[in-house]
């Protein structure tokens, strides 16, 4: 039996809404359903997943829809998808599988293969996630562990998302080998910074790329943000050649063949406070962060933002 795994099952036929929920409990898993759509996303933020059974066809929002949004949300981007397809719509799995989808099901499937399936999915996810191979930090399953214990708890947090301006640019020119040394030396500032990778209070985390996130309480917000801006910029400059350091950007080519500029990498924070807002889900406090987040990144040089509401800048 498996106990706590939580699978969202998105489907606006409810005869199958319902065998698929009364086959998962079967096995022990605690099931939550939508019946389109639009509420498979807010359920997608309200009840934290482990898996989301998603079908193609829903009113208000088709499951590629639900899909890309999901994606496109850092802290949410490695929720595992299983998506329901009629039978004969080839095409339609090679668009979920392009869109992000771990696996698909054809209808009409036996219970059997349904478990599976997930099963399956949920092995090759965890065993991906669990920490990441290159700074061997904790992941997006780990990370949402942390923030939903730290929403139960009730006590003042503070969460940093940590993000590299101009990274790609960088990856691009100088190679993965030096954009990979960039990110485990980003990732040990972090850490010195918060004070240790974990522990009671503290927690640094690698959502993938060059996103970051700290766990910290909510009254070392401003002097955290202020210790690993300081670094960064003090290391940054070192992985240019002289050259680019003395001009204080790169020169590339875009597809078109036109010159572009890229100025030496800076590093952006949106921290969210929890001393203003009481948040009721995690989706909130990934929502507002990354919104912080590219408020931060309009600035030319290295910054962090907290929620305006704070009165601080």
């Amino acid at each position: 039996m498996i106990a706590k795994i939580k699978v969202l099952v998105a489907d606006d036929d409810d005869n199958l809404r319902e065998l698929i929920l009364d086959t998962l409990e079967g096995e022990g898993y605690k099931v939550v359903t939508a019946r389109d759509g639009r509420e498979a996303l807010e359920k997608v933020y309200s009840e934290s997943p482990d898996i989301m059974i998603l079908d193609v066809n829903m009113p208000y929002m088709t499951g590629f829809e639900v899909c890309e949004k999901i994606r496109n949300d850092v802290l949410m981007s490695n929720l595992p998808i299983i998506m329901l397809t009629v039978m004969g719509a080839e095409k339609d799995e090679i668009k979920g599988l392009k869109a992000g989808v771990n696996d698909y099901l054809t209808k009409p499937f036996m219970p059997s293969i349904l478990i599976a399936r997930i099963r399956s999915v949920l092995q090759r996810v965890n065993q991906g996630v669990s920490v990441n191979p290159l700074t061997y930090l904790p992941g997006n399953i780990s990370i949402m562990k942390v923030l939903e214990e730290k929403l139960r708890s009730r006590q003042l947090f503070g969460v940093l998302y940590v993000d590299l301006d101009n990274f790609k640019a960088f990856n691009d020119y100088y190679g993965f080998q030096a954009g990979d040394e960039v990110i485990k030396e980003t990732a040990r500032i972090i850490i010195s910074a918060v004070g240790g990778q974990s522990s009671e209070e503290n927690f640094v985390g690698h959502i993938g790329g060059d996103d970051f996130i700290a766990v910290i309480h909510e009254s070392r917000i401003e002097s955290v943000s202020t210790e690993i801006i300081k670094k960064f910029d003090s290391m940054i400059k070192r992985f240019y050649d002289e050259e680019d350091r003395k001009r204080g950007y790169i020169v590339t080519e875009n597809r078109r063949g036109e010159r572009e500029e890229y100025p030496i990498m800076t590093v952006s924070i949106g921290a969210v406070t929890s001393r203003i807002k009481q948040f009721s889900h995690v989706g909130e406090i990934s929502k507002l962060g990354s919104e912080l987040k590219k408020f931060a990144k309009k600035h030319e040089k290295s910054c962090f933002v907290i929620d305006r509401r704070s009165g601080k800048r």
